[in-house]
């Protein structure tokens, strides 16, 4: 029997199904109403322009990105809001609310506008630091539409090889195996099926489930969740809704090595399945099978693309559209408190030494710094402690640091064998062991044998424009991994000044790997021109995230569920102040920048409207999807 009715017989679904039909009625009269007020639809007409040339001079980019912070710009008029933090949330929140019609004004700590979209450059070479590959962003979805608006359709793509990623495992050992992950429609899971026959069925199950969990119904309804009055939440927790309403609830109770396990036992096979959660940097049985889903059909299913011109195009062409309607972004702009009068966010205050503090006033307050940062650091805690969220800053730690090495090469990336693919080296077939140990065993004795996993990216050949702007020369990226608590003592110090035994220890590190990394790719041994190394304290230091975490907060399984994912939303519960950033929905560019758009919609008072005003710009340009998972990915 395909539905059982005795379920319609329980007290309590029925009152659920009866709530679930007044939800309707309430949201379509309270959401989608038409509000006229005092700021425009950022969709009221299309803003792409003609494509413009890539600007590769320097100087001419840093003023955009460089632009300074001094009393006479963040003074100079009076601003509508106000955003602490130029990564992608922030800047996404900023262009959405002038392209309303507000002035608004980014503040940056860095020298440097982006976060985690900048890059860097030395002795010749360009990294990107966190942006090495993105989602599908050639077909004409909802997200693409959305970066269109805010950046007059200036950022390009390239899409990757193919074979997306690559695997090794036992990398270091005379058992090493590598595999290749397809991109397309079913390619990965066809792909898996000829590989392994005997396992097809539970491969083919294990693939249902990921559809049902990326379903654009349910992850509406995690979105939902956070625009939804907090009271009328807990009415549909209580009677369970959001798990029987949304598979992406549904499935977010299961952990993607449980899933897994349940349905292949071959230990490769495992592996293959799971190799991605190690990008939300936990190990399988702590990430649910919902976000995982999220980033297999993102990133897998229609294929990954990088930045033409690098990661730094997208802040480069979106500061624009915030300064064309008023507004400023400017960098070295330490914000050091929020400023509050009878419980009410009013402003910031910029600079922490008295003789050269500067406050700065705006009725509303956008911080981009991360949830724990602002509700710890930056707020009186008897004014914290109003927000709903203000419990989870205690149970939600921060996630795991990175070791970052970056090696600049002489050569083309032809000559050097270096491809448009994410690399990932495992010494070892056990992906929970890997992170787990790599985490929590002691330092020294990481150290003593080969590194336990890395991720090798080159945005040389990931960018087609790369060979013209370093002609004969490339780059590597390699990330892996590693605990805070092995740095932690050099934390204080700024760059450069951290001393000796700092250096030792991390340049062992980094010598460890690009030992590991030469043997596997011979031909980079001799090509070697530069190497420098960043750990959790460098992330510390300019992304400001709590104890150098990558993510802000970590990307456990008890931060989706409905009760939490409610509470980190756009909507701070103190008057004045929002949030956006990878804190309110996961990390990832698509993400923050629907943390943008969620926080925009609130501050517009559209809420859902937003999304159907973006939908009827979207169908104008491209007309219908032709299916629900062409709306969003």
């Amino acid at each position: 029997m395909l539905f059982d009715i005795g379920l319609l017989l329980n007290v309590r679904i029925q009152l659920g199904i009866i709530l679930a039909v007044f939800c309707g009625y309430w949201i379509k009269k309270f959401f989608f109403r038409t509000e006229t007020g005092k700021w425009k639809s950022p969709f009221a007409e299309d803003s792409r322009k003609p494509l413009t040339p890539l600007i590769s001079d320097h100087a001419k980019r840093d003023e955009t990105m460089k632009r300074a912070f001094t009393k006479k710009l963040a003074n100079e008029k009076k601003w509508d809001a106000i955003v602490i933090g130029s990564g992608i949330g922030g800047l996404s929140t900023a262009a959405l609310l002038s392209k309303a019609g507000m002035k608004v004004l980014v503040l940056e700590k860095h020298y440097k506008c982006g976060g985690a979209c900048h890059t860097f450059r030395d002795d010749g070479y360009e990294f990107d630091v966190g942006i090495h590959y993105v989602g599908n962003f050639i077909r004409p979805t909802l997200t693409r539409t959305l970066l269109e608006q805010i950046s007059d359709g200036q950022i390009q793509f390239a899409k990757f090889d193919n074979n997306v990623e690559r695997l090794m495992l036992d990398a270091m050992s005379p058992s090493r195996r590598e595999y290749t992950i397809s991109s397309g429609p079913d390619a990965f899971e066809n792909q898996l099926i000829k590989q392994f026959p005997d396992e097809a069925q539970g491969i083919k199950e294990f693939f249902r489930l990921l559809k049902r969990a990326y379903n654009p119904r349910g992850t509406m309804a995690w979105f939902a969740t956070k625009l939804l009055p907090l009271w009328f939440n807990k009415v549909l927790q209580f009677f369970g809704l959001p798990r029987l309403l949304s598979d992406f609830y549904a499935l977010g109770e299961r952990s993607v090595k449980e899933a897994i396990e349940s349905h292949v036992k071959n230990k490769d096979l495992q592996f293959l399945l799971s190799y991605s959660t190690a990008g939300f940097l936990a190990p399988p049985s702590r990430v649910c099978l919902s976000t995982m889903a999220l980033l297999h059909v993102h990133c897998c299913e229609y294929g990954s693309c990088y930045p033409v011109g690098g990661a730094s195009e997208m802040p480069y062409r979106i500061v624009p559209v915030i300064e064309r309607s008023g507004g400023r972004v400017l960098m070295k702009a330490h914000v050091s408190q929020i400023l509050t009068e009878g419980g009410k966010v009013v402003g910031v205050r910029v600079g922490n030494k008295e003789n050269s503090m500067v406050d700065i006033h705006a009725p509303i307050v956008i911080s981009d710094a991360g949830m724990q940062n602002t509700l710890l650091d930056l707020l009186p805690e008897r004014v914290a402690k109003k927000s709903p969220a203000w419990p989870l800053m205690k149970t939600i730690k921060p996630s795991y640091g990175n070791i970052s090495v970056f090696v600049g090469l002489r050569g083309t990336p032809e000559e050097l064998g270096l491809t448009a693919q994410n690399i990932w080296i495992h010494n070892g077939s056990d992906l929970q062991k890997i992170v787990t140990e790599s985490v929590a065993a002691p330092f020294q004795d990481v150290l003593a044998k080969p590194y336990p996993s890395f991720f090798l990216s080159s945005s040389a050949a990931k960018d087609p424009s790369w060979k013209n702007r370093y002609p004969d020369r490339s780059t590597l990226s390699i990330l892996s991994t590693a605990p805070y608590s092995a740095f932690s003592q050099w934390s204080g110090p700024s760059t450069k000044k951290r001393g000796d035994d700092y250096n030792a220890l991390k340049n062992a590190i980094g010598q460890n790997i690009i030992e590991q990394v030469t043997t596997l790719f011979p031909k980079l041994k001799n090509a070697i021109d530069y190497v420098t190394v960043g750990s959790p304290v460098t992330i510390e230091h300019y992304l400001s995230t709590r104890e150098g975490g990558t993510y802000n907060m970590e990307h456990d399984m008890t931060r989706f569920g409905p009760e939490q994912s409610a509470l980190l939303r756009p909507e701070s519960g103190i008057e004045g102040l929002y949030f956006t950033g990878q804190d309110v929905i996961t990390c990832g560019f698509a993400s923050c920048l629907y943390s943008g758009f969620l926080c925009a919609s609130v501050i517009l008072k559209k809420r859902y409207r937003l999304l159907w005003e973006l939908f009827n710009l979207h169908r104008k340009l491209y007309g219908l999807p032709e299916g629900r998972n062409d709306l969003f990915f």
